[in-house]
């Protein structure tokens, strides 16, 4: 599915399944990928932290409104939101980048949504 990503957009959505393992989270959801573009996407770093978000901030409310799970799942499954925060992007990328999606693809798709 994801072989038409560029380099960097897949590993920020493998970095988001560790953003949920990491919280032990039964999903994949659009707040682990925001976690995971703060984290390694100089780019979106760049972008929100003029709005005085990043990595840290971000990760404290979603502990803070989501908690922490109390088990380890090795089984995950993407929320519907970030299935169509997907689905967009690469429909984006193929009207903007010949099929390559990027993250700012992801990024853009996520705040359409």
């Amino acid at each position: 599915m994801f072989g038409n990503f560029s380099e960097e957009a897949q590993n920020i959505l493998v970095k988001a399944k560790l953003e949920m393992l990491e919280l032990k989270h039964p999903y994949i959801g659009t707040e682990h990928l925001v976690l995971s573009m703060l984290n390694h996407s100089e780019k979106i770093k760049e972008k929100l932290s003029s709005y005085h978000l990043d990595y840290e901030i971000f990760k404290k409310e979603i502990i803070k409104v989501l908690g922490i799970g109390e088990k380890d799942d090795s089984l995950f499954l993407y929320t519907p939101l970030l299935k169509k925060v997907i689905n967009s992007a690469i429909l984006d990328s193929k009207d903007n980048n010949d099929g390559l999606v990027t993250t700012e693809h992801l990024f853009s798709s996520l705040l359409e949504e």
